[in-house]
């Protein structure tokens, strides 16, 4: 496995719109290479706490290596839709002060081509985040048939050629097993009869297949729909996205705080409660035009940050 630099987005804005106190507890729920924990741990004081968690066993290994000796950092292997029940196993719900989110996939998964997350590097078609569980891309797209595989590609790329290309590689795939990037990315620009200036004709169907096997939509609603009752008052939502599909649940999410609007089925929360849940602090950050030009992979992020209203309805 290649070790790389790394560079959080956004880390100034993210760690600012924290609003630490040094006394409080905290949540990273996507640690990664630990970027914004190294941050949050440098202002906390010795009575403060962070925990962390991340879906990739890799990043767990290079994080104990690193702050095994901290007793104010906490580490977890697992995804942040289990956000209330590790917090319940930490002492800590109810009383978190910040919950911080980098969305997405991170430079080091893409530089990794043993990840298969590139469509630049060849590798194993993989693209999980937690390579210990879960099927596959590779698996995926031997395993589905043609109308599944087109929908997912449609739903979660918003790619216009989706039918063409699952097409294609259902055909492809009944000559002999599609095993690397490389060659899914041959049957991609072979089905997409024109090509975009400003896109790589694979990145749309790349997207599609790692939101969908991560199932990256879905854990992010379960994360959400449990913070109010991990947070303490005035606790804080802080959320990092790279898509519209991500600032699209966050819209949803954010749209329960007004009242005019209705609630939906599956939001264990009672209608009445819904306006006072969270307060949306600011508008969307995006990235500084410097940091795009020094990180061009921070183009698409967004800042949102929301905070919980010192109401209790437990």
């Amino acid at each position: 496995m290649t070790t790389f630099a790394h560079t959080p987005v956004m880390l100034k804005e993210s760690i600012q719109a924290m609003n630490i106190n040094p006394d409080g507890a905290y949540i990273d729920a996507t640690y990664g290479y630990g970027g914004h924990s190294k941050e949050i741990l440098n202002i906390l004081g010795t009575s403060g706490h962070l925990y962390a968690i991340d879906k990739d066993i890799y990043a767990i290994k290079m994080a104990n290596s690193q702050r095994n000796n901290d007793k104010r950092f906490t580490l977890k292997h697992g995804c942040f839709s289990e956000l209330d029940k590790l917090s319940h196993d930490w002492g800590i719900h109810g009383s978190v002060n910040g919950i911080l989110f980098d969305l997405g996939v991170s430079s080091h998964h893409l530089n990794e081509p043993s990840r298969g997350f590139s469509f630049m590097n060849d590798g194993p078609i993989d693209m999980r985040f937690d390579q210990s569980n879960g099927l596959s891309a590779c698996e995926l797209i031997e395993s589905v048939d043609e109308k599944t595989l087109s929908d997912i590609i449609w739903k979660y790329g918003d790619e216009r050629y989706s039918r063409r290309i699952a097409k294609e590689i259902i055909l492809q795939r009944e000559r002999h097993k599609i095993k690397n990037t490389h060659e899914l990315v041959s049957i991609i620009d072979k089905a997409i009869p024109k090509n975009d200036k400003n896109k790589h004709n694979a990145t749309r169907t790349f997207q599609a297949l790692r939101i969908y096997i991560n199932k990256e939509l879905d854990v992010l609603r379960d994360a959400l729909n449990s913070s109010y009752n991990i947070l303490a008052p005035k606790g804080r939502l802080v959320l990092i996205t790279y898509h519209s599909l991500e600032d699209r649940v966050i819209k949803d999410f954010l749209s329960l705080t007004d009242k005019n609007r209705s609630t939906p089925r599956d939001l264990p929360i009672k209608s009445e409660f819904l306006t006072k849940m969270f307060q949306l602090v600011k508008k969307s950050i995006k990235p500084t035009e410097k940091e795009i030009n020094d990180n061009p992979r921070s183009r698409s992020a967004k800042l949102n940050i929301l905070e919980k209203t010192n109401e209790n309805y437990d």
